[in-house]
Formats: structure tokens, sequence, C-alpha cells
């Protein structure tokens, strides 16, 4: 199994993270910015992004549902609740609300924050309203779904880091704590370290 990511680049570390939370055996290739925008790349991503996963069936890409199929891959370590339960709905709930209501507007408060200023506290006024659900969520629990990590525990707290990184909003109190949790976790150590 090979993961290709490129220096700098935000989602690779979820499935980097999910790999390292399973004790999975992978190679690691970075990219170039040249490289990834070029042909070779451009035949596992259609529009040159990262990460992409490569095995000997060919290519998978989007960091959450490579995140989810090498959980699928693994079942026993738990880091995705069976097919078929509320608590693999809960999964999915998460990841995919943090991707379409916290992602893309940080994203957008960050991109059009010089030019276009109201637009940008718009879309930061969104994420916001985004990471109130997570926090909501978190209130007297460790984890978005049941009581141990999971793939929702991985994307969201990287979706939240990244918009609170790029300035969208705050990170405080259950929040705050949150995101210190799962870096301090040490699959997320080992790969950031791995990432750098």
């Amino acid at each position: 199994m090979r993961i290709y990511h490129r220096r700098g680049a935000g989602r690779p570390i979820r499935i980097v993270w999910t790999l390292e939370e399973l004790g999975v055996s992978y190679d690691l290739v970075t990219l170039t910015s040249e490289e990834a925008a070029a042909g070779e790349h451009r035949s596992r991503h259609p529009l040159g992004r990262v990460p992409v996963l490569e095995d000997d069936e060919g290519t998978v890409f989007e960091s959450t549902a490579l995140c989810l199929h090498v959980a699928d891959l693994h079942p026993d370590a738990g880091l995705a609740p069976a097919v078929g339960t509320r608590d693999r709905a809960l999964v999915y709930q998460w990841a995919f609300f943090v991707m379409t209501e916290i992602e893309p507007p940080a994203i957008e408060s960050y991109r059009r924050r010089e030019k276009w200023p109201e637009i940008s506290e718009a879309a930061a006024e969104r994420v916001r309203g985004g990471v109130h659900v997570i926090d909501d969520a978190l209130q007297g629990r460790e984890y978005l779904v049941g009581d141990r990590l999971t793939v929702a525990d991985i994307v969201a707290s990287e979706v939240v880091r990244v918009a609170a990184r790029v300035g969208a909003f705050e990170p405080r109190d259950r929040i705050a704590e949150y995101l210190s949790v799962m870096e301090a976790r040490p699959a997320r150590q080992r790969a950031a370290a791995k990432l750098a």
C-alpha cells in the first residue's frame, strides 16, 4: 500500500494517522507540486491532488473515503463500527458533516479575507456554527461516536484544526481540549512526523 502526499497539504494526515492507529504497513511517497500536477499523478487523481492510496487493485482518492476504506479492511481495530449499525451511521454523519459544513467555508473565509472581508466573515460565521455543533456533541464525552476513537474523530479533529489554523475561529473550552487530546495521540504524532 502506498500513500501519495505533498508537503504542506492538509488532508494526507487523515489517512496516515488512520494507518498509524491501525498499525498497518504502508509506503509514503512525497510528491513535489510539479509532480502532483504532472500526468503520472493525474492518472492516480484526475485533479492532481493528494492524498491518494494505491495498492495492487488500483487507486482511491478523497481522504475520508481512504480512512473509511482502510478502517473497513481492519474491522477488529474498531475505527469504523460495523456496517448497518447506528454507530456506523454516526461515523458517516460526523465525517460528512465536517467535510461539507466546516471545511468549505473555512477555506472560503481564508481565501477571501483580504479582498472580500464581508464574504470572509460570513463564511467564518458558518464555520463557527458548524464547530458549535461538534462542541455540543462532545459535551460529557471523549469521542464523537461511542466510547472509542473512530474515523469520525480523525476526520473531524483535522478539519476543525485546519479551520482554526486558517483563522476561521478560535478554539476554546471543549473544542480546544478535544483538539489537544487528538493531537497528542501517539499515532497522530507519528503521522505528523512522517509528513513533516
